[in-house]
């Protein structure tokens, strides 16, 4: 059966640290590139004064990794799935809810210079509806903790079975 290949593109300081990491999920390092290109200014024009103008456009510096691996392998379907276990999102934090977005200041302004008393009542709404916001955003946020606490114990089991196994 051929062999998978893997390539991976990485900023040099972290060649060494990719190359033990997806060598505990059973691949086997084959090459590595260095890819740099440099930055080029491109002339663009000239004033009527005699000023010259460049664009200059940004070069790429990074290390691409190339990896295989024999689906023949012992352990070949576990270390699959392990590996996948490994490579799962991260759980995303919420947003911490704003206490006062612009469009609220503004009607809450325009109440206050316009009918006081709605005015006053917008930013009692406002401020309430904020304390709400603030008790949900931190249930949700010791959630995510707990979630993240529990993705990252998940990614550590599956590289050190890993490693055990190849």
């Amino acid at each position: 059966m051929a062999k998978e290949i893997k390539s991976i593109n990485v900023s040099p300081s972290n060649e060494e640290a990719t190359i033990n990491v997806w060598q505990s999920f059973g691949w086997q390092f084959k090459s590595t590139q260095e890819v740099k290109t440099q930055d080029v200014q491109i002339f663009t024009g000239q004033d009527s004064d005699g000023t010259e103008h460049y664009q200059t456009t940004k070069g790429e510096h990074y290390v691409k990794v190339t990896f295989e691996r024999d689906p023949a392998m012992p352990n070949y379907a576990r270390l699959v799935e392990l590996e996948e276990t490994y490579n799962i999102s991260p759980p995303v934090s919420p947003d911490l809810p704003s206490e006062f977005g612009c469009l609220w200041m503004v009607l809450a302004l325009i109440g206050l210079v316009f009918f006081v008393v709605p005015g006053i009542l917008i930013i009692v709404w406002r401020i309430t509806r904020s304390a709400k916001s603030k008790k949900v955003y931190e249930e949700e946020f010791l959630a995510y903790t707990e979630k993240k606490k529990l993705w990252e114990q998940t990614r550590e089991k599956a590289i050190n079975e890993a490693k055990t196994l190849c």
